[in-house]
């Protein structure tokens, strides 16, 4: 009787943890190891191929029929390639809610498409917006330095866009543990006296779990949990090259346009990963004089005084240089990024709670930020001083202290950021 006790208990265990148990082992795995030559120089030619409608390189119907790019290498370029973008390829992202009710829908206003009809624009979004489909980022920025007259963003519809960011040092971000950006959130809170992430006062972060309970990493939210995945959305919304669990938008003006097979094979998806892997981390660069040196060390060490690090931690695990914790932080009402940038509402484990909120942001690592202009995540900052001064939220006590600070020593903060560059091409 035991004996058949016990595989009634095997098979309901089975049964109850299988399913769980193989979505996890089927889940993308970190790079681990320096990927191969042939997969990198593949990824390149992908990476920096410009996409075409039916392209031949695709399995389907190649490039569109909405996106906002024809090549990745059109936006990641600045320093070099795989770098960060400009003011001109912000992606903008909408919200548009009737009344008290629930979202009705939520997504990316792609910039370009490969014919006509397919064109999105505000108006499809609202009908009391204007027809375009490229929105000056100043047009959003009520009082905050920008001029939003020549846009009326009627009730119920919010507007934001994301600044393009560096992918050097992808790798060693995709290969930290879960476990170390857990352990950072639990570190935070107990430093803090056990207070919550929905704090203002307080520099905790939490970490976004998705689903399987994995933790989000890349992305202005943490959206994605692995490079692979990230460069997987980023084909589909971007370009609108489809791929394995990653269909492309509809246009907003057709919305039952259906794709014609996946453009990208699941291989071809990793050849670019593998490009990606392999760009060069970058590394911190001194100046050549004894007092130059000198005043980027004090830089740094003010950096620490005044809280910065608490969110932009030098090191993660074994990578060290990063000045990110990975974690979400809330930045105030003026730093607000409403939207699912992949087209769909972010999928959260049940017990990790709702999705970012719109003024969560991930920390944006630090390293190679001197050549990663413009800053914050929609560019509205012009400068490192800049993106300092508005922090707000979680960071708004280390903006205090920058302020009270004399100038001399608020420059050497400045000169110490200036020191983490980016790799050269």
């Amino acid at each position: 009787m035991k004996h058949y006790t016990s595989v009634w208990y095997l098979v309901v265990g089975l049964a109850i943890f299988f399913p769980l148990g193989w979505r996890i082992l089927s889940f993308e795995q970190p790079v681990g190891v320096a990927p191969e030559a042939d997969a990198v120089a593949r990824g390149k030619t992908l990476f920096t191929h410009e996409w075409t409608d039916n392209d031949p390189l695709t399995k389907g119907d190649g490039l569109g029929p909405v996106y906002n790019a024809t090549s990745c290498a059109a936006c990641h370029r600045s320093p070099a390639l795989g770098g960060a973008g400009g003011l001109e390829h912000n992606v903008t992202n909408f919200v548009a809610g009737r009344g008290g009710l629930p979202t009705i829908r939520q997504g990316v206003l792609h910039a370009l498409a490969t014919r006509p009809e397919f064109e999105e624009t505000l108006s499809q979004v609202h009908s009391a917006m204007p027809p375009i489909s490229r929105v000056p980022l100043k047009s959003l920025l009520q009082g905050q330095g920008g001029n939003n007259e020549s846009l009326n963003i009627p009730p119920g519809v919010l507007l934001s866009q994301r600044n393009t960011p560096a992918l050097f040092g992808a790798r060693q971000i995709d290969e930290i543990p879960d476990r170390v950006i857990i352990g950072q959130e639990r570190l935070a809170r107990t430093r803090w006296g056990m207070i919550g992430s929905g704090t203002e006062t307080s520099p905790v972060g939490r970490s976004l779990r998705l689903a399987g309970g994995r933790v989000g990493r890349f992305g202005w939210k943490a959206q994605s949990a692995s490079l692979l995945e990230f460069v997987q959305a980023a084909c589909a919304n971007e370009l609108g090259l489809s791929n394995p669990g990653n269909p492309q938008p509809a246009p907003l003006s057709k919305p039952s346009y259906q794709q014609v097979g996946l453009d990208l094979t699941l291989e071809q998806c990793r050849d670019m990963r593998d490009f990606v892997a392999a760009l060069p981390r970058p590394v911190q660069q001194l100046p050549q004089t004894v007092h130059a040196q000198t005043n980027v060390m004090h830089g740094q060490r003010l950096f620490n005084q005044i809280g910065c690090a608490d969110c932009h931690v030098p090191n993660m695990g074994e990578v060290t240089g990063i000045y990110s914790d990975l974690l979400l932080h809330r930045m105030g009402r003026d730093l607000t990024g409403v939207g699912a940038y992949y087209g769909s509402p972010v999928e959260t484990a049940p017990s990790s709670g709702d999705g970012p909120l719109p003024d969560e942001w991930r920390t944006p690592p630090l390293w190679g930020v001197a050549e990663s202009a413009p800053y914050l995540h929609d560019g509205r900052a012009a400068t490192l001083k800049d993106a300092i001064i508005m922090h707000g939220g979680q960071g708004q006590a280390s903006v205090r202290r920058f302020s009270l600070l004399t100038v001399p020593n608020q420059q050497a903060i400045i000169r110490f950021l200036e020191s983490l560059r980016a790799p050269s091409e």
